[in-house]
C-alpha cells in the first residue's frame, strides 16, 4: 500500500499523531475523506482589502462569522490532495475555498491555489499536534517563480490540529504579521462527515 501524502511528508514522525487526525489524512485516489465543524472567522476590518485579493486568487475567505458551519472534502486526483472547504453562515449564505497540496520534501508541503499562487509550508508533530507552519508564499508562471516573504503579505502562518477525542479535534488557523499582530484567524472543532 502507498503512503499518504501526509504520511510521507512526516515520515516515522505520523506515528506520533493520535489516530483522530491520522484518519482524516488517509486519502488516496480510492478514498476520500470528510470532516465538518462550526467555526470561527475573524480579521481586523482593515485587512478587508488584502483578503479580498487573496480571496481573488482563490485564498482565504472574505466574510466573518461565528457558529459558521464549515465541511472539508479531501480527495487525491492525478497525485495532489485536493481541499475543498464549504462555509455555510447562519443566513444560509455560503462561501468556498479550494487549494491543492503537493510533496515537496521531508517535512514540507506545497499548497496551490489559482493563478499560480502558492505557500510552503514545513510540517512537523508537535505534542501530538500536528502542526504547519508557512515557509513563504510564491507566485509562478511557466518556468517564472517570484519568491514572496510572508511579512510582504498578511505574516506566517501557524495551522494546528488537535485531537479532542477519538473523532474529534480543534483546528486554529492564524496568521500573525512582525508589525500589524494577528491579520486573520479561523478555528473550530471537527468531526467526521
Amino acid at each position: 500500500m502507498s503512503e499518504f501524502l501526509i504520511q510521507k511528508v512526516l515520515g516515522p514522525d505520523w506515528h506520533k499523531l493520535p489516530r483522530v487526525i491520522q484518519s482524516h489524512y488517509e486519502v488516496s485516489e480510492h478514498r476520500g475523506s470528510c470532516v465538518e465543524g462550526m467555526m470561527t472567522i475573524t480579521y481586523p476590518g482593515y485587512m478587508l482589502p488584502l483578503i479580498r485579493l487573496i480571496h481573488r486568487f482563490g485564498g482565504l475567505i472574505v466574510r466573518r462569522g461565528s457558529g459558521v458551519h464549515t465541511r472539508v472534502q479531501k480527495t487525491v486526483a492525478d497525485n495532489p490532495l485536493h481541499w475543498q472547504r464549504t462555509m455555510t453562515y447562519i443566513d444560509g449564505k455560503t462561501d468556498t475555498f479550494h487549494s491543492q497540496m503537493a510533496y515537496c520534501a521531508e517535512h514540507e508541503l506545497i499548497e496551490t491555489i489559482r493563478f499560480g499562487f502558492g505557500l510552503r509550508l514545513t510540517v512537523e508533530v508537535s505534542d501530538g499536534d500536528l502542526v504547519y507552519r508557512s515557509n513563504g508564499h510564491y507566485w509562478q508562471y511557466g518556468r517564472c517563480r517570484i519568491t514572496i516573504p510572508d511579512w510582504l503579505l498578511l505574516g506566517s502562518a501557524t495551522i494546528s490540529e488537535h485531537a479532542l477525542s477519538e473523532d474529534e479535534f480543534h483546528l486554529d488557523f492564524t496568521i500573525k504579521h512582525p508589525l500589524w499582530g494577528v491579520t486573520y484567524c479561523y478555528r473550530g472543532n471537527f468531526h467526521y462527515c
